[in-house]
């Protein structure tokens, strides 16, 4: 089992994974350093609108995913727009996360940013150092490289699941808690 990974690497949660707070997730590192590392739970819809968030923020259909348990009064993008989003940083493969929320309501009021290239969470997933390197190491992770033009798309976490090792099959489509069954 791989334990290296890297920004731009999936966090897929085991199956019956014991923190509740990640069960059934999917994770996209955007950040690792000395300090430790942030991602974003990339599957996890929530029902708030950004509209609801930010005020004068242009009508729209944008909702907003759960990007989990860290900061969850504040908002964080990933993008397709370092030239329009000043402040950027680039995640791998021309994707990037945050920079300047003005540039992105201009971008969305002139058109020039669109809803399908860029994703709007509420919190962020956060280890210490060597925190998420151990959690790996513990087996509560599945590591993944895909194509990150698919973080806008609904994203199942059995389905994904299963197409990394058909093994998980059983325990993919098992109910959360399995002494229900």
């Amino acid at each position: 089992m791989k334990t290296e990974f890297e920004i731009g690497t999936i966090l897929i949660s085991k199956p019956f994974m014991e923190d509740k707070r990640f069960e059934k997730t999917v994770i996209l590192i955007v950040e690792s350093n000395q300090n430790g590392t942030v991602g974003f739970i990339i599957n996890k819809e929530t029902k708030t609108h950004i509209n609801e968030i930010i005020n004068h923020f242009p009508e729209s259909n944008i909702k907003i995913k759960y990007g989990g348990p860290v900061e969850t009064s504040s908002l964080f993008f990933v993008h397709k727009y370092p030239d329009l989003i000043a402040g950027s940083e680039e995640i791998k493969n021309g994707i990037f996360w945050g920079g300047d929320l003005k540039d992105v309501i201009k971008g969305l009021e002139t058109g020039e940013i669109t809803s399908d290239q860029i994703s709007f969470f509420i919190g962020y997933a956060g280890w210490e150092k060597n925190q998420l390197k151990n959690e790996i190491k513990e087996g509560s992770w599945i590591l993944h490289k895909m194509d990150l033009e698919k973080i806008n798309d609904d994203l199942n976490w059995s389905n994904l699941l299963i197409q990394i090792n058909k093994e998980y099959e059983v325990w993919a489509t098992a109910p959360s808690n399995f002494h229900l069954n």
